[in-house]
């Protein structure tokens, strides 16, 4: 396959695949992130009982904040 390719070892065998990191260093991100995602649960609990609304504020902050976490943390993986 083309495209990027990242070599976290320095080396891999032909017949390995490479392994992006963002998804692994999103989940380390979670805990760091906790109270949006309490904040994000608690609103889709909320539209739940009242079957309208929405919760795009409260999942926007809590991407924005794994976003600033996994940033530098994958950056620093790829170079």
């Amino acid at each position: 396959a083309h495209g990027l390719l990242v070599v976290q070892s320095g080396t891999m065998a032909d017949d390995e695949e490479p392994v992006c990191p963002k998804p692994r260093i999103e989940k380390e991100c979670h805990p760091a992130c906790e109270g949006f995602w309490t904040e994000y649960k608690a609103c889709a609990a909320r539209i739940a009982k009242k079957g309208h609304g929405q919760c795009e504020p409260q999942n926007m902050d809590y991407w924005r904040c794994i976003d600033r976490c996994t940033a530098p943390k994958l950056f620093a993986e790829l170079k």
